[in-house]
């Protein structure tokens, strides 16, 4: 892997490496091929980490402050869209 390759590439040949590596009867090249891809997966996603750093700011909120409590009730309410990424944390 000399040549750059797009993000969409990247993710297309590493997926289809890990599925290769995944399988049954996978060979110990197989799994070569997977191991020599990771490092080129892990600089792009640094890359993508670095530029989209400054993109999300955490609020500070007091917790120990009731107004901080009730803005974040009165966000938590609103049933407006907000096009942010919801995450949600539940046993599998």
């Amino acid at each position: 892997m000399t040549q750059p390759m797009s993000d969409d590439a990247l993710i297309a040949l590493a997926e289809h490496r890990f599925a290769q590596a995944d399988r049954a009867g996978a060979t110990h090249e197989d799994c070569r091929q997977l191991r020599d891809i990771f490092p080129a997966v892990l600089q792009r996603l640094r890359e993508k980490v670095e530029i989209t750093r400054d993109l999300v700011s955490i609020e500070y909120i007091d917790l120990r402050d009731q107004k901080a409590w009730e803005r974040m009730a009165a966000a938590a309410n609103k049933n407006e869209p907000d096009d942010q990424l919801q995450l949600a944390l539940t046993h599998l």
